[in-house]
């Protein structure tokens, strides 16, 4: 048995159970004397970026709630603004919802603020009862995917659950595997409500105002939630409806009856429909057709109340009866007969061009069968009676790859077979390449540039992805050529590739051709596109900021701020920027929330430097 340090700063936070005060650091390890930190819920980080931490807690209880039990607390380290709103959503949420199967919380005994003596950090806690289980993104790596009887079940207590949820007048905003317990009992739970969200007419309003950006519309706040492949495009961009927990709701229930990751199925890119039905053989018509609607690419396409949701779920029982009669061997050879019989044997011969078309048909539903080596013996007898389809094939393989998300091997595989089929296919020897890069698979990209610029000498899209290649292994030089030759042969269209460009001139400190470069760049750039003229104009005040101009620094870099206030190397400048002007509260907000933001794949390797200076700089003030 053992005790934690709430202390994040501490050397080490493990102690002995009967111990009051750390053998580390000495800070206390009973909180408001009651609360003491049994086991971490998730591994303990020494990086400071992680914004909260959950423990399983011994409640020796209060006046008001009996104790001792065992609870735990989510314990929030920095005091944003954002976050605290977050986390009294959520304590008020978990008061206010009264449901067995969600966790509970007792008012403001549950939810308060702690201090520790010369520590920089003021920790906003919340306290709620434990739900014992595990999550469903755990249990389904260690279990096959769920049949038609259980994803009804699991379907329905879901709903059931959000039924309560909604008519409390919250919407969840985070329902995926990972925040759903299945309890001992088997029943299910639904946990975590950071990101819950009020519902009324305030924030109804909100959402229906039109433009606005990810984060405001019109002159309100709405804050996007993302939790990848699970969120819909509507509340990545800060627009966020009842109906969208629906969409992750239904997304979570593909997960189980497939058992695959939803990055490892592929999206229709005409329809935007996830292509997973050919994964869960298990799951009847009726059952898919609700599950696809839940997850429809357009809210208005999705069930729009819970009870409308449940209604559904009890006829399914009915129409899969009706759709098993009429799917069944029996009931489909009784129709074959009758059609023979009527059109009579032998009216029509398959002539040869007929007969290598529905090879390739043939060969197209075993590659979607996930059955390639098949697919592609019916596609090179295809080819040998009509050497034309070859690039109808090509284009298939094409289309295949694009529609792979978070894949590279198996998009590098479709692209080889696009080739193979049309060995004069610049946009496939391109994409190639790139999908190489991302799997660092050298040798591949080297020859696909090789055979891309055999074809294409002057493609300015190569030397651009060249370039990228280039720049990731430090090859700056290199890289440089090829933004060159993408900026000569792109002429105005190379507009990344100038902002690459840029941007390497800084970090070798040649400041007036970044500037020069940036200054270009926005010339060409369309207006439409924001995210690159805020790249540009980062650039600009990035160059000023290096040379000492701080006003035209933040003059740039506001200017790229208003254009995508999601950029965290511009939060990170503009705090140095500040404090550079002796503007300590706005140097203060800004440097928080470089700390604080999350940075996706592939972020600018100096946004690292730029955290670990500033954290440097704010504990030496300490």
């Amino acid at each position: 048995m053992s005790c934690y340090c709430i202390n994040p700063l501490c050397e080490q936070r493990r102690n002995p159970a009967d111990t009051d005060f750390c053998l580390s650091c000495g800070k206390p390890l009973v909180i408001n004397n009651r609360i003491r930190l049994i086991k971490p819920l998730r591994e303990l980080e020494e990086n400071l970026f992680v914004y909260n931490e959950i423990f399983e807690v011994e409640d020796a209880g209060t006046e008001w709630i009996s104790g001792p039990k065992r609870r735990v607390i989510k314990i929030i380290r920095w005091s944003s603004p954002k976050l605290l709103r977050f986390v009294e959503r959520e304590a008020l949420a978990l008061e206010l919802i009264h449901h067995p199967n969600i966790p509970q919380t007792y008012g403001e005994e549950d939810f308060f603020a702690y201090s520790l003596e010369n520590s920089p950090f003021k920790f906003q806690c919340l306290l709620m009862d434990k739900i014992e289980g595990e999550d469903l993104e755990k249990w389904i790596s260690s279990h096959p995917p769920i049949s038609q009887s259980v994803a009804l079940d699991w379907l329905r207590q879901l709903v059931e659950i959000l039924d309560v949820v909604h008519h409390t007048e919250f919407f969840h905003r985070d329902i995926k595997p990972a925040n759903i317990i299945l309890q001992p009992d088997g029943q299910l739970a639904l946990i975590d409500f950071g990101t819950v969200r009020r519902i009324n007419d305030t924030y109804l309003a909100k959402v229906s105002v039109s433009g606005g950006t990810d984060t405001t519309i019109g002159h309100y706040e709405v804050t996007s939630v993302i939790s990848h492949f699970y969120t819909p495009l509507e509340q990545m961009h800060g627009r966020a409806v009842p109906q969208s927990d629906f969409y992750a709701l239904g997304r979570t229930i593909v997960r189980l009856v497939t058992g695959v990751r939803l990055m490892d199925l592929p999206v229709d890119r005409n329809t935007h429909r996830l292509i997973w039905r050919n994964k869960a053989p298990q799951i009847d018509k009726p059952l898919a057709d609700l599950i696809d609607n839940l997850i429809a690419f357009n809210p208005v396409h999705r069930p729009q109340t819970t009870g409308m949701i449940l209604e559904q779920l009890k006829r399914i029982p009915q129409k899969t009866k009706i759709y098993k009669v009429i799917s069944s061997k029996v009931f489909i050879f009784s129709v074959a007969v009758l059609s023979a019989s009527l059109l009579g044997l032998g009216i029509y011969r398959i002539g040869l061009p007929a007969f290598a078309n529905n090879l390739v048909v043939e060969g197209e539903k075993l590659e979607n069968a996930d059955n390639s080596e098949k697919a592609q013996r019916m596609f090179d007898q295809a080819v040998k009676l009509r050497p034309g389809l070859g690039f109808q094939i090509a284009k298939f393989y094409f289309d295949k790859a694009a529609r792979v998300k978070d894949d590279s091997k198996t998009e590098k595989k479709y692209y080889e077979s696009a080739i193979k089929y049309n060995s004069k296919d610049v946009d496939s020897y391109n994409n190639l390449a790139v999908v190489c890069q991302l799997i660092e698979d050298i040798n591949c990209v080297t020859q696909a540039y090789e055979n891309l610029f055999k074809l294409e000498p002057n493609l300015w899209e190569g030397h651009y992805n060249l370039g990228n290649f280039y720049e990731a292994q430090d090859k700056y030089d290199l890289a440089q050529n090829q933004y060159n030759l993408a900026i000569r042969y792109g002429k105005s269209q190379a507009t990344d590739a100038i902002n690459n460009l840029s941007r390497l001139k800084i970090l070798q400190r040649e400041y007036a051709q970044a500037v020069q470069l940036a200054i270009e760049g926005l010339k060409n750039t369309p207006d439409s596109d924001k995210e690159l003229k805020a790249a540009l104009y980062k650039n600009l005040g990035w160059a000023m900021l290096m040379q000492n101009k701080y006003l035209q620094a933040e003059k740039y870099l506001q200017q790229a701020f208003e254009l995508d206030s999601q950029r965290v190397d511009v939060y990170c400048l503009l705090a140095s920027v500040k404090e550079a002007l002796g503007d300590v509260e706005y140097a203060s907000s800004y440097g928080e929330m470089c700390l604080l933001a999350r940075i996706d794949k592939g972020y600018l390797p100096e946004i690292q430097e730029w955290r670990a200076e500033l954290l440097s700089r704010i504990f030496k003030k300490q």
